[in-house]
């Protein structure tokens, strides 16, 4: 489906009065991984309906961020809890959620703690890249009823986490079909204007003597360097820094980094010919907010779609597991009903519109519906050019006596017709409209419903 532009939102939680109708199980589980040579666990969550649906449901891959395990990120009650609510209130379809772990163990004598791989293939911290793609997704979809098709298979990374989705997205196209980023530190090339902040936590230098724990900046560029530049021939860390003793950029080793940023990757996706649905959004007080508009706008010169938001809020505020639920109805809208009248659309009465009554699910209110972004986006299926917008005022109803709101909105029929001429849709044939939108929460929804026209204005 065709989102809706750029724009930016205030993130509020939507109201929900009725109880979660649902408990997913959310489990660690094992896997042997044969490009790392070690059992690696995963964090699995299953709908409530899993044991005794016997459907085949679609699988939602989550990499956190720094120092992100599956103990201590998506994990969190929120996270479950806010799956629970959209799933078990019948608010958006039900799917799989494996939450990677995304560290490797120290890779030094004197690391204290796990660091990120960076889900790359790494002579120092292991081919994590291979061991997600040709160890973790098969097993998946060995051992769970998964749609095991790169359409119903998502990635998403929140923070540093970004860069390994976009990089395993974009570099395998044949596997995932969505990719969402959190806040993500994609692009790798505003790593060089953060100089001056890994230089203030070595007060004592020049010379400096970088360490992986002197600071965050330290620990983000190392945890880098470990997954870009190693070498194995460089104690005690085994890493090229991008930085020299002096702190000037060292310009062969810069070389090497900027080669593994997701700019590349882009460029020979795009070259591919392949397709990805992709959705990213940072905090407008956010100070990595860099690293995302950068990678957009990589994106905006090579011409690879992509929709972006910018929300009221910094790294960590609002907290992650909101914009997780923003997230999923992007790639699982909200499950609205719209009722389109009139039923059959007259061509020769072009100055008729066409109403649309739209619901939203569960005990959501239609008066969240921001009517504003709502337009009709497919038609039978296929995506429009330009979506419809709809126009004129709208208005809060309960057309179908159920005692659920609906939120009114006229459409101008005239792209409508004109869009079911291009498609050539013949006459008193029945065809499907979607219509799309979003809440003043910042959640997605989609609706659909079926129509037919007379007066055919093609031979």
């Amino acid at each position: 489906m065709k989102r809706l532009g750029m724009c930016a939102v205030v993130i509020t939680v939507l109201a929900i009065s009725a109880p979660v109708l649902a408990t997913g199980t959310a489990v660690e589980v094992p896997f042997y991984s044969d490009a790392l040579g070690i059992e690696r666990m995963a964090l699995v969550y299953l709908p409530e309906d899993y044991e005794t649906s016997g459907l085949e449901y679609p699988v939602v891959y989550l990499i956190p961020g720094h120092s992100g395990t599956a103990e201590n990120r998506y994990s969190q009650p929120e996270f479950i809890e806010a799956l629970d609510q959209m799933i078990g209130d019948g608010l958006v379809d039900p799917f799989i959620l494996i939450e990677v772990d995304s560290s490797c163990m120290p890779w030094a004598p004197d690391l204290p703690y796990p660091f990120p791989c960076h889900l790359t293939d790494s002579e120092l911290t292991g081919n994590h890249e291979t061991a997600l793609v040709e160890d973790l997704v098969p097993w998946i979809d060995s051992n769970y009823r998964t749609k095991a098709d790169k359409s119903q298979r998502y990635i998403f990374g929140r923070s540093a986490g970004g860069y390994g989705a976009a990089r395993i997205a974009l570099r395998h196209p044949d596997v995932f079909g969505g990719l969402g980023l959190q806040v993500g530190l994609v692009a790798l090339e505003p790593v060089a204007y953060m100089l001056p902040m890994l230089l203030a936590e070595y007060p004592t230098g020049p010379p400096y003597s970088f360490n992986p724990v002197a600071g965050e900046v330290s620990f983000m560029v190392f945890s880098w360097s470990a997954a870009f530049t190693p070498n194995l021939s460089n104690p005690p860390w085994n890493v090229d820094l991008i930085v020299d003793q002096d702190g000037d950029l060292d310009p062969d080793v810069w070389d090497r980094f900027a080669a593994q940023s997701t700019s590349r990757w882009a460029a020979e996706f795009a070259a591919s010919g392949s397709d990805l649905d992709i959705f990213m959004d940072y905090g407008d007080s956010d100070s990595m907010q860099v690293f995302t508009t950068a990678f957009g706008a990589v994106l905006e010169i090579l011409g690879i779609p992509y929709t972006v938001e910018a929300y009221h809020g910094d790294h960590s505020d609002p907290p992650m597991w909101q914009r997780l639920q923003t997230h999923v109805t992007y790639f699982f809208p909200l499950n609205a009903t719209v009722d389109l009248r009139p039923r059959v659309i007259n061509s020769r009465n072009w100055w008729i519109p066409i109403r649309a009554s739209i619901e939203l699910p569960g005990d959501l209110d239609a008066t969240s519906i921001d009517p504003g972004t709502l337009a009709i986006t497919e038609i039978d299926g296929v995506e429009l050019d330009e979506p419809i917008p709809a126009v004129g005022v709208s208005e809060i109803t309960d057309l179908n006596g159920n005692g659920h709101n609906d939120l009114n909105v006229l459409f101008d029929k005239r792209p409508v017709l004109a869009a079911l001429t291009a498609l050539e849709i013949p006459s008193r044939y029945s065809f499907t409209v979607t219509v799309e939108g979003k809440t003043d929460g910042g959640w997605f929804l989609a609706a659909n419903d079926s129509l037919r026209w007379v007066n055919v204005l093609f031979p």
